[in-house]
């Protein structure tokens, strides 16, 4: 079987997987309870829900927008948009989140764009990037509101303990990453240029590229990665639609609670946010069933919402943030590997 036909499979796996989760978290919740709350939901709320949780789409599409011009990408703002669709699909689709599906969507940015893969990798990698900075600052404000407040609880000061040593680890790790940036290409690129060439070797007909090239692109990335750096109001801009965008995904959770006559206050929603989106990282594609426990466990302990509320909440929310998106994803990315054409390295 080659590498392209097991991953399938793994994907298929996965979602299996996913799937069989999702539906042993809402047997232990209650079906009947979490179906009793989903019918309190309007219709005309559904509407609206719906249609806002297209709006971090439209914010973040416009960030890979500033980005992808800074690279000199001949861009338009409806085709970033577009492009940040399809990425949110390839990365939901894929297992581990962002870590699988940012390479897929740096290709298919540079297939759509015609730039070399290292600089649409490198524009993903910027918006994700901006985009967890902005989640993190919006966690770090509403934790401070509520840290400020007599309204604390010890499943707060569990929530806040637990988004602050995981945003602290990984902040350590990315700035001493990025400060060895050029050593840490070189060690990865020829790293992986090694691994290509097993794989050449073991695959007949199949012509990896050499280590140097890896390590020419690798260096390359960094150099993308640079460049929008360097722009501090670019950047600046970039930051802002991303924490536009992360209040949009919180609104669409404090509606969906609102919806089911369970609100809870706004800061405790932008708390939960951040650190639900850890479930990201799991290995279902788009972490299905385990963001859906995840947030349910959250809105439960730190809201103080009855379980079956909490549950409808997340699958309400998941539902117009995640699933209808994610399969307007789909169909963009369809289309956009149709109508595109490889990109040539050599021109």
């Amino acid at each position: 079987m080659t590498d392209h036909g097991r991953g399938r499979w793994q994907t298929v796996g996965w979602t299996l997987v996913a799937g069989g989760g999702l539906w042993l978290y809402l047997r232990t919740v209650g079906v009947d309870a979490v179906a009793a709350a989903l019918g309190r939901l309007a219709p005309a709320d559904a509407a609206v829900l719906v249609a806002l949780g297209w709006v971090p789409i439209l914010l973040w599409g416009g960030a890979l927008y500033l980005v992808l011009r800074r690279l000199d990408a001949p861009t338009t703002l409806p085709a970033s948009v577009g492009l940040f669709a399809a990425s949110s699909f390839l990365n939901n689709v894929t297992p581990f989140g962002q870590a699988g599906g940012d390479p897929v969507s740096g290709a298919l940015v540079a297939r759509t764009e015609g730039v070399p893969f290292e600089r649409g990798f490198a524009a993903v990698v910027s918006v994700g990037a901006a985009n967890a900075v902005a989640v993190v600052a919006l966690g770090v404000v509403a934790a401070g509101a509520l840290l400020g407040t007599a309204a604390v609880d010890d499943a707060l000061l569990v929530a806040v303990g637990a988004g602050g040593v995981t945003a602290a680890v990984l902040g350590v790790a990315a700035v001493a990453a990025w400060r060895r940036r050029d050593r840490v290409a070189d060690r990865i690129g020829g790293a992986l240029g090694g691994v290509l060439s097993r794989v050449g070797d073991a695959m007949p007909g199949v012509e990896p590229p050499g280590r140097d090239t890896v390590v020419e692109r690798a260096r390359g990335f960094v150099a993308a990665l640079e460049r929008v750096g360097d722009s501090r109001r670019r950047l600046g801009a970039v930051l802002a639609v991303g924490v536009a965008g992360h209040l949009a995904v919180a609104t669409t959770l404090w509606l969906s609670l609102v919806a089911l006559d369970a609100p809870i206050s706004p800061a405790r929603v932008l708390l939960v946010v951040p650190v639900a989106r850890l479930a990201g990282a799991s290995p279902t594609p788009g972490g299905t069933g385990s963001a859906e426990a995840l947030l349910t466990g959250l809105l439960v302990a730190v809201g103080g919402v009855g379980a079956p509320v909490a549950a409808a909440a997340a699958l309400v929310y998941r539902a117009v943030a995640f699933w209808l998106p994610t399969l307007g994803g789909g169909v963009i990315t369809a289309l956009l590997v149709v109508a595109s054409e490889p990109y040539d390295s050599r021109r």
